[in-house]
């Protein structure tokens, strides 16, 4: 969930905008899955050091599917094409040739199902870091 000083930012409206996008089953510790949401956004799913989070699936770059980039031990996903590397968490340019940040969805779990919801705020030029836990 997305929050702001610790505090969460998720209106009641917003709360029918989560919908199911895979299992637990179907995104393993250390991958990433493309999903695309009803909405037409396709997102990125990583699942890294126990935790999942939600981002666009296209490089701000060049517009490639950052799904069929690599995730690395550093906590980054780096695009295929040419290398742009993000933060999983934040959406944060890591490493130029982008500029601009992935946007980043608001994540959480029921159950065995990955929930992702509206795209997290940009404060200050950043999305603040959403991810979920896996117990």
């Amino acid at each position: 969930m997305c929050a702001a000083s610790g505090i969460p930012f998720i209106r009641a409206d917003e709360e029918s905008a989560f919908e199911a996008v895979a299992s637990l089953g179907e995104l393993a510790e250390g991958t990433v899955l493309q999903r695309v949401r009803s909405s037409g956004d396709t997102i990125c799913l990583v699942r890294q050091n126990g935790e999942i989070s939600a981002l666009s699936d296209i490089c701000t770059h060049q517009h490639f599917s950052m799904s069929q980039g690599d995730l690395l031990g550093d906590g980054t996903l780096q695009c295929a094409w040419h290398g742009a590397k993000y933060d999983c968490r934040t959406g944060e340019v890591k490493q130029v040739p982008a500029t601009s940040p992935l946007p980043v969805f608001q994540v959480r779990l029921d159950g065995e199902t990955i929930m992702v919801g509206p795209r997290c705020q940009r404060i200050e030029g950043k999305y603040e870091a959403s991810t979920v836990r896996v117990k």
